[in-house]
C-alpha cells in the first residue's frame, strides 16, 4: 500500500520520550565505543565482534540481542532510506543486495548497481515470500517497522539471515539519529569511520548550534499540514522542534509536552499562525498544489513568502538527512537567518513558488 508523503512526514515526528544525559566526546580511541546521544540501542566490545542490544522505544526493554562479526561477509537487504544513507556514508554501498524502491534511492552508487543488476527491488516488509529472501542470499534485513514483526523472522534466522529493525527514527535528539551510524560500523567493520564520522557531526553541529543562539531576532516558524481533518506538527520536545531552536527560530509549539505529533485543528492553526513568517515542510512541492489540498493555506502569513520544503529532494533528505543533522541545521539558519552570508548554500531544502 501506497503511503502519501504526507502520512510520512507525520511519522517522521514521531519519536519516543525521555530526557537525555549527554556526555563528553572522547577522542583518544577511534575504535572505543561510546554512545553519547542514541536511546534505542548499546553496543559494545567482544572477542572479535560486538554485542548490539536493541531497545524498544518508550520501554527501553532490550526486545533483541545481536552478535555481530565484521569478518564474515555481508549482504545487506535494506528496507529504510536511512540506512542506504549511512552505508553510503561510509562507502559500503557494495555490501547491498537488495533494497524497497529504487525509484525512493538516491545515492548515485545503489542506483547503478541496481541498473547493473547487483542490487533488486523487494517492496515493504509484507510484500516478501520466505523463498525471495532465501534465494537473495542476504545474511543481515533492516527494516524500520516498530510494532510490526518482520513477516517469517524466525525461519529466517534458521536459514542464517538476520532481521535488524532500526529504530533511529523514533530517537529524540538530532544527534541520537545519527548516532546510528555507529551501528552500521560495526556491521560493515568499519567502527573506527564511524566514529569519526560522527565526531565530525557532532562538532559541525554544536558550532552552528552556538551560531543559532547568538542571533537576536527569530523568526516565527510553522511546520506540517493538513492530513485528513488534521494538521500534524511536532511536539515541544520533539527532536525536529530542537533542531528549530538551535538553529534560532522560534518555533509556534515550543512549549507544547511531549514528543510526538500535535494534531491540531485548522481552526487553531489558523488562529495562531496569521502572522508567522516561515511555513516548513508543507508536504508539496508547488502554492498550487498545496491550494488544491488545503485551501485553507492562503490565510496563512508565510504562505505568501516563506514556505521551504525539501520536496524537491526527497530521495536525499530521507537518505541523508539522519546522520547529517548539521546540514538540516545549516538549512534551517540559511533559511531563518539570511543576513547571514556565513553559512553558505542549501543542502535539503528548496523555496515553493
Amino acid at each position: 500500500m501506497k503511503i502519501s508523503f504526507l502520512a510520512v512526514l507525520a511519522i517522521l515526528f514521531v519519536s519516543c520520550d525521555g530526557n537525555k544525559q549527554k556526555k563528553h566526546a572522547s577522542f583518544d580511541d577511534p575504535e572505543k565505543i561510546e554512545i553519547r546521544y542514541a536511546e534505542n540501542f548499546k553496543l559494545k566490545k567482544i572477542k572479535d565482534g560486538y554485542l548490539l542490544e536493541l531497545l524498544k522505544p518508550g520501554t527501553k526493554d532490550v526486545s533483541e540481542t545481536y552478535e555481530i562479526y565484521p569478518s564474515e561477509n555481508k549482504k545487506i537487504i535494506s528496507l529504510t532510506a536511512t540506512l542506504n544513507g549511512m552505508l553510503a556514508a561510509l562507502n559500503s554501498q557494495d555490501l547491498i543486495v537488495g533494497i524497497s524502491d529504487y525509484d525512493h534511492v538516491y545515492d548515485s552508487g545503489i542506483r547503478s548497481r541496481f541498473k547493473n543488476g547487483g542490487v533488486k527491488e523487494y517492496g515493504g516488509t509484507a510484500q516478501n515470500s520466505l523463498e525471495k529472501l532465501v534465494a537473495s542470499e542476504a545474511n543481515i534485513i533492516f527494516y524500520d517497522i516498530v510494532d510490526e514483526q518482520f513477516p517469517n523472522q524466525q525461519k529466517l534466522k534458521k536459514f542464517g539471515i538476520q532481521v535488524m529493525p532500526i529504530y533511529d527514527w523514533r530517537e529524540n535528539h538530532p544527534l541520537a539519529k545519527a548516532e546510528w551510524i555507529k551501528v552500521v560500523g560495526a556491521i560493515t567493520g568499519k567502527i573506527k569511520e564511524a566514529n569519526a564520522f560522527f565526531d565530525q557531526v557532532e562538532k559541525d553541529y554544536n558550532i552552528l548550534k552556538n551560531l543559532g543562539k547568538n542571533y537576536s531576532k527569530k523568526p516565527t516558524v510553522l511546520c506540517g499540514n493538513l492530513i485528513g481533518d488534521s494538521w500534524y506538527t511536532p511536539s515541544g520536545n520533539n527532536y525536529y522542534a530542537m533542531m528549530i531552536e538551535d538553529a534560532g527560530g522560534d518555533y509556534r509549539y515550543k512549549t507544547t509536552k511531549g514528543t510526538i505529533s500535535l494534531a491540531l485543528s485548522i481552526e487553531q492553526i489558523l488562529n495562531d499562525n496569521l502572522k508567522t513568517e516561515i511555513w516548513l515542510n508543507p508536504g508539496y512541492k508547488d502554492k498550487t498544489t498545496i491550494l488544491k489540498t488545503n485551501p485553507h493555506a492562503k490565510h496563512l502569513g508565510a504562505f505568501k513568502n516563506n514556505v521551504y520544503c525539501y520536496s524537491n529532494g526527497m530521495k536525499k533528505f530521507w537518505e541523508q538527512s539522519a546522520s547529517r543533522p548539521d546540514l538540516v541545521l545549516s538549512d534551517m539558519i540559511v533559511l531563518f537567518h539570511p543576513e547571514d552570508k556565513s553559512i553558505g548554500t542549501l543542502n535539503f531544502y528548496s523555496q515553493i513558488n
